[in-house]
């Protein structure tokens, strides 16, 4: 079996990564070649199309950003491909996934859909959660792909657009906690509490959440380097909520979280970190 895979972004790449370290045929394809040049001197093929990577590959896995993108990634895959399996990583609505479904079906071609959590680092630890959906037998068939970039692969659910629905609340709970753990600090800093103590204190209470545990130690240091970016953070807190209204479900927390993203994203560089919403907080109460 040849794997292909299209978009080799920060988290593509190591997705790639671990598969040719676990002996996958891997047949690549990136609009940046430079993207590829690591990739192929470790044993993968690189191709300089979509319709090259559609022909060469049995199976192909997607991790681009918007679903503008997606679509025009399977316009090309698909003028070639006509059987195997598209296998969609990245975060989407779930009637956008059920879309590009319903193509790849009308070219002969089945899709899992199975977007993932992590971050970068768990994308280059192999250790990212994976959270697939789809018919039971093509789920297992596939397994040993999911398992060379995941620690954790959950079948969450028989249906196209099921692991897209279980992202979606995972992004809610993330802009959510972000937000909560920017609010945190910044209530912190105000009372002159040492920063530390504050995190020690709460990582072993109640109040701690994975996200609070993780970011805060970046906040006490300053350190914003780029982990997930504003914009995209923007992007999956909208799916999130935009999920939640199709169902007829309320985010109220969601809906706040989404509009203190936006507000970050019209005065800070979109492509900074998404903790560089605690700046917004840390300048209403007049903190430098």
């Amino acid at each position: 079996m040849k794997i292909g895979m299209a978009g080799l972004g920060v988290m593509g790449h190591s997705v790639a990564e671990n598969l040719i370290r676990h002996g996958f045929d891997m047949v690549l394809y990136d609009i940046r070649p430079e993207a590829m040049t690591d990739l192929v001197e470790a044993g993968a093929e690189a191709v300089d199309s979509l319709e090259a990577l559609g022909s060469a590959a049995d199976t192909v896995l997607l991790m681009v950003n918007t679903y503008d993108q997606y679509k025009s990634v399977l316009a090309g895959i698909l003028k070639t491909m006509h059987a195997g399996t598209l296998i969609n990583l990245g975060t989407l609505g779930r009637d956008h996934v059920l879309e590009l479904e319903k193509q790849a079906e009308e070219a002969g071609v089945s899709m899992l859909d199975c977007p993932v959590s992590g971050g970068s680092r768990g994308a280059k630890a192999g250790t990212l959660t994976v959270m697939a959906s789809g018919p039971d037998e093509l789920f297992e068939k596939h397994k040993k792909i999911l398992d060379a970039f995941g620690s954790r692969v959950i079948h969450v659910g028989k249906n196209v657009g099921d692991g897209q629905a279980v992202k979606a609340i995972n992004q809610l709970l993330v802009g959510v906690h972000m937000c909560a753990t920017a609010e945190a600090f910044t209530v912190a800093r105000k009372c002159g509490l040492d920063l530390q103590t504050v995190y020690d204190t709460i990582c072993s209470s109640a109040g701690m959440s994975r996200i609070f545990e993780n970011r805060g130690e970046f906040l006490i240091a300053r350190d914003f380097s780029t982990r997930s970016t504003l914009e995209i953070q923007l992007k999956d807190t909208d799916i999130a909520c935009k999920t939640a209204d199709a169902v007829g479900a309320p985010a109220l927390l969601g809906t706040t979280a989404r509009e203190l993203f936006k507000l970050a994203v019209k005065k800070y560089p979109p492509r900074d970190d998404s903790l560089e919403v605690v700046r917004l907080y840390e300048e209403l109460a007049g903190l430098d």
